[in-house]
């Protein structure tokens, strides 16, 4: 498995664990540009791994900076949250949802990467409908490369 690969899915296994998020996916702007087959108003998770910063390493190795964002999207009214809120944490469910994404990737690793490391946090309304917060995250990530020489076995003979 492609490190890339290990990342999203250890990611997306850990976010589904999270019961009030509806959909859990790689980011592939499916809330800019709403097609007639993507979700409109959801409570989503998307996953977006960014930027990866390569070094060559010893031992046909290479190891890279790698910056991963989760995404939240909350629909419109998500928990009767607007102007007069009902419920009793008195509207902060998304705060509350967005600390249990922190929770359950920080420090989360694999067999490709290093635990990860949440490094900023931001709102990112893309528009007026739907609340989003960006959660960027941080870790080394591995993977091999070919070798540049072969090992033969040799003979001489006298």
């Amino acid at each position: 498995m492609t490190p890339r690969k290990e990342l999203f899915i250890k990611i997306k296994e850990a976010l589904t664990q999270i019961p009030e998020l509806e959909l859990v996916d790689l980011q592939r702007k499916q809330f800019s540009n709403p097609k007639e087959n993507y979700p409109t108003y959801w409570t989503a998770a998307l996953i977006e791994i960014k930027t990866i910063q390569w070094e060559t390493m010893v031992e046909q190795k290479q190891e890279g900076n790698c910056s991963i964002d989760v995404v939240l999207y909350t629909k419109d009214g998500w928990l009767d949250q607007h102007d007069t809120t009902a419920d009793q944490d008195h509207g902060l469910a998304e705060i509350d949802l967005v600390d249990k994404i922190v929770e359950h990737l920080q420090l989360l690793q694999g067999n490709c990467f290093k635990p990860l490391h949440l490094t900023t946090e931001a709102n990112e309304d893309e528009d007026h409908e739907m609340l989003s917060y960006r959660l960027s995250f941080s870790t080394l990530i591995y993977r091999p490369i070919n070798p540049k020489f072969t090992t033969r076995k040799i003979t001489i003979t006298p």
